[in-house]
């Protein structure tokens, strides 16, 4: 029976979001659902960056829209000539504004050409568009990732999430997402849709930022929380920095049962001891590296 190679790209970076180079092999330990596996391929591999921007055109970031495309525009300039982006839009559904180019100015302007911010429609369905996003990329061709702009609300998503999150963390796409909602939070009084104060806002906008987190941890990418348009430029700076820097790891796993089966991956990082990794920077000092890695795949079916 042939045994399917299951590859996993990882993303090693410090604090400060910045690939970590110089690991080897020896540096990885992964697992599958819990039993050891060796690494039977391995590269460290740098390649261009496919994003699709998943940008919310709700009324609930009617009034900070130009903070919101000004986010995407951050991302758009640091894309390098050989980068490509897509456009898509959601709000009550989802709408295909652009497939992948590497006119990344064309992306911007249709992004603003296509921002209907309507305020007579309440209803945002993120997780509706996180499947639907799903659906138009598969099968990714190459390394793809998602950035959700917006505030992470959602009103009447007919997907499930424990379904979707499944899913999401089985395929080769990483999710990132900005969240605008802080940056509504921050809106004047009389201006926001809801004031730092109202709980039923706070209520709804802390579960917004779980549902973001918890969509990016799925996919081995990362939530971010901008508290002013200040942050974004080093935000899209590192969510560029982790796509383009990945170790690529191949393992055949031990478990060759083609049954469909979710299977759960763990990778630590380790010294020539087996010890947890500790590196040090150019001064000497401790640095505890950050590691991101797909969490699981579904096993072939005969």
């Amino acid at each position: 029976m042939d045994v399917q190679l299951v590859n996993v790209d990882v993303a090693v970076v410090d604090a400060a979001g910045r690939f970590l180079p110089g690991l080897t092999a020896r540096n990885f330990r992964l697992r599958e659902d819990g039993a050891p596996q060796t690494v039977a391929h391995f590269l460290p591999t740098q390649a261009p960056v496919r994003i699709a921007l998943l940008v919310e055109t709700s009324p609930a970031v009617f009034l900070i829209r130009y903070d919101h495309l000004a986010a995407a525009g951050f991302l758009l300039a640091g894309l390098r000539a050989e980068d490509e982006a897509a456009l898509l839009t959601y709000a009550r559904a989802i709408r295909a504004e652009l497939d992948f180019t590497r006119d990344k100015a064309g992306v911007e302007r249709r992004l603003h050409q296509a921002g209907r911010f309507s305020l007579g429609m309440a209803e945002v369905r993120l997780l509706d568009a996180v499947a639907q996003t799903l659906d138009w990329l598969s099968p990714p061709p190459q390394r793809t990732a998602v950035v959700i702009i917006g505030t992470g609300l959602d009103s009447g998503s007919r997907a499930a999430w424990e379904e979707l999150e499944r899913r999401a963390g089985a395929s080769q796409i990483t999710f990132f997402a900005v969240a605008t909602g802080r940056l509504l939070r921050a809106e004047p009084e009389g201006k926001g849709k809801g004031k730092p104060g109202d709980s039923n806002a706070d209520a709804a906008f802390a579960e917004a930022d779980a549902r973001l987190r918890a969509l990016a941890e799925a996919t081995a990418g990362e939530a971010y929380f901008p508290e002013s348009a200040d942050d974004l430029e080093r935000i899209y700076r590192e969510i560029a920095e982790r796509l383009r820097h990945l170790y690529s790891l191949g393992y055949y796993p031990t478990n060759r049962a083609r049954d469909a089966a979710y299977r759960r991956i763990s990778v630590e990082l380790v010294d020539e001891t087996g010890q947890p990794l500790t590196l040090r920077d150019a001064k000497g000092n401790p640095v505890t590296p950050r590691l991101f890695a797909r969490p699981g795949y579904f096993a072939p079916r005969d």
